[in-house]
């Protein structure tokens, strides 16, 4: 039953693996009229509209097959694949006849263009279905009997014509796994002996596998990798550094050298590598779009990968050249539903799409057309620092041309690029603009640019004042700059005080005029002034004259810990409230219910509820009630 369950959310929602078209992304027949495609689109020959692929095995330049799911919404079961023997000009959808009505097709490998195997799971019977005459007639291995209870298929492969590998989840405590040597006539479950004890709830997930050689490997959703080096007859396991919660599918080049990727909803394609056949695993700080659907190493190349992705705001194709550590995106691809994908060379590869959702005989396929050959490449590298201070420089967005990264809590960038002269440039907010030009890049050497970053010391915004006699309120927003540390208050000119909230009372100001302003401290370096506001204060006979409003002002410190001081006004006598509500819209405490006079008041709350027991830390909420109609209410943090 879980992994119906699994089945259902990734159908449904887990838009990586089995997305759907989604809304605001560009159609295909907008996209193809806007931009001058490296990739050929062919019509996948599914009869229903918006049939999705979520599988495909490329057997060579010509003969490639790909599973078809439903990607209307509606999670209808399919058992149908389609297959070209041409290399795509023509593809042929067929029914897996002989296949459960509520059966799902979990994937499909090929060995020719009249034989293949898919794993069905879900419906009754389960299990491998296999046909040797390119899908016109379908007949279940019976051997591999996937029809216990828990049994659940997710991956079959084939060395070659007569030597085979299955993959399921844990029955009766230990994986479901069958290994044949007669084409899947007859299918051997691997002893439990032979197998890594599962984890606590852990499962195989469909699909998720490759194999290279005599070599095996599949991704469980807990993080871990299995591996074979017989065939699948004796495994062993290694855990990733992904996490213990991830959906993880792994990808090989060779024998020894492969990438795992965190397949999670939230995912931005975090992988990690292995150099010595999955036994250990790295983690790696990639550079660019690594998309979440399907990643794939491009067979001939050095170290060539591709990966495709179908999320809303994260869909398209992109490539590495260097195992995954820098991606660059088919600019033409940007936005593009790109599903399952498979490749032959550098110059032949397919990627799935979605048919079309009026009209199924349009597209559901693209094929590549370029030629993935790396071109002369170098890395630019360096270190970002405050001019004035020294200190690293987080975030700043450093360009060259096309390419761009941006620093970390170390001030550190570095960009993979093609080799060439460029003009560097580095903004953040708060800071002047640094622009280098001429900076050489060359083939395979690391150029390094380290520079300082002017801090601009941005001012306070929007400073206001409001007058309650005697008293003068100041509130203002902060600047969007880094290193900020407190603000000083002028008032006519001299320096009155320094507080590091946004909210200031002058208390008590006497008769006269006065004009008030606010810098912003950068450590020992100080802001130009804010914009100025200006108050007359009357003689002590004509202050009643002055206009008092009711105004909930706000609360000094915040974030605050124990104590805050809540200031407010009173324009007439009359009832006031002042209450504390947490998130939950929860009463806390009642600091004030009773008449007031008019004028400028505060109270303290002692981060205390009803029954003076002290809360929590967290948000919560104090609001003011006055004069039948007033009602305010502001936010405040308690931090301990």
């Amino acid at each position: 039953m879980k992994k119906l369950l699994l089945s259902i959310l990734i159908l449904s929602f887990v838009t990586f693996l089995m997305a759907g078209p989604a809304a605001g992304i560009s159609t295909k027949t907008e996209t193809n009229n806007s931009r001058e495609f490296q990739w050929e689109e062919q019509n996948s020959s599914f009869p229903n509209a918006s049939t999705g692929i979520n599988f495909m095995c490329a057997v060579d330049e010509n003969v490639v097959w790909a599973a078809g799911y439903d990607g209307s919404g509606a999670s209808a079961p399919y058992q149908i694949v389609t297959h070209t023997t041409n290399g795509g000009t023509t593809w042929t959808a067929t029914q897996i006849n002989t296949a459960p009505t509520n059966g799902e097709t979990a994937m499909i490998y090929a060995i020719s263009d009249l034989k293949a195997w898919v794993q069905i799971h879900t419906g009754s019977p389960q299990g491998i279905y296999y046909t040797e005459d390119g899908g016109a007639t379908w007949v279940r291995q019976e051997s591999a009997d996937y029809n216990l209870t828990g049994s659940f298929p997710n991956v079959v492969h084939f060395f070659n014509e007569n030597d085979g590998f299955a993959q399921g989840d844990p029955v009766g405590g230990y994986y479901e796994l069958y290994t044949t040597t007669d084409g899947g006539a007859n299918w051997a479950r691997v002893p439990e002996a032979n197998i890594p004890a599962p984890l606590a709830g852990e499962w195989g997930i469909v699909g998720y596998y490759d194999a290279i050689g005599d070599n095996v490997w599949w991704g469980t959703q807990k993080g871990r990798v299995f591996y074979s080096n017989d065939k699948g007859f004796t495994w062993n396991v290694s855990q990733t550094p992904l996490g213990t919660s991830t959906y993880t599918d792994v990808r090989f080049k060779d024998a020894m050298h492969g990438v795992a990727q965190d397949k999670n909803a939230a995912s931005t394609g975090t992988i990690c590598e292995t150099s010595d056949g999955g036994a250990t695993w790295q983690a790696v700080t990639h550079s660019g779009n690594c998309f979440t659907n399907d990643i794939e190493y491009v067979p001939g190349t050095e170290n060539t990968y591709v990966s495709t992705g179908a999320a809303v705001g994260f869909s398209g194709a992109s490539y590495s050249y260097d195992g995954g550590h820098n991606w660059f995106d088919f600019e033409e691809t940007v936005d593009v539903q790109f599903l399952a994908t498979a490749w032959i060379n550098s110059t032949t590869g397919w990627a799935g799409n979605f048919n079309d959702q009026t009209n199924p005989s349009l597209s559901g396929m693209y094929k590549y057309t370029g030629d993935l050959i790396p071109v002369p490449m170098g890395t630019v590298e360096g270190t970002v620092i405050d001019a004035d201070e020294g200190f690293a420089i987080e975030g700043a967005t450093v360009t060259l041309g096309t390419f761009s990264a941006t620093t970390d809590d170390s001030g550190y960038f570095s960009i993979l690029l093609e080799t060439g002269v460029y003009e560097l440039t580095c903004e953040l907010e708060g800071y002047d603009v640094y622009t280098q030009n001429d900076v050489e890049v060359l083939e395979g050497q690391t150029t390094t640019v380290d520079f300082t970053l002017q801090n601009l010391y941005l001012p306070p915004e929007n400073l206001t004042l409001s007058f309650t006699s005697p008293n003068v309120i100041l509130q203002w927003t902060a600047p969007n700059s880094t290193g900020l540390t407190e603000y000083n208050i002028y008032r006519n000119d001299e320096l009155l005080t320094t507080v590091t909230a946004f909210l200031f009372i002058d208390p008590n100001v006497p008769p006269g005029t006065y004009t008030y302003y606010v810098t912003a401290m950068y450590g020992t370096h100080e802001s130009i002034p804010s914009n100025e506001v200006e108050v007359i204060v009357g003689t002590s006979s004509d202050l009643n004259l002055l206009p008092v409003s009711n105004e909930l002002l706000g609360n000094y410190p915040n974030p605050f810990n124990p104590t805050t001081e809540i200031s407010f006004s009173i324009s007439d006598p009359g009832y006031v409230s002042i209450e504390i509500y947490n998130v939950k819209g929860e009463l806390v405490k009642t600091l004030i219910n009773r008449e007031m006079n008019s004028g400028m008041n505060s109270v303290y709350w002692n981060g205390d509820d009803l029954n003076a027991k002290s809360v929590t830390s967290g948000i919560y909420f104090y609001k003011m009630r006055a004069g039948g109609r007033y009602t305010c209410a502001y936010k405040m943090i308690l931090l301990k």
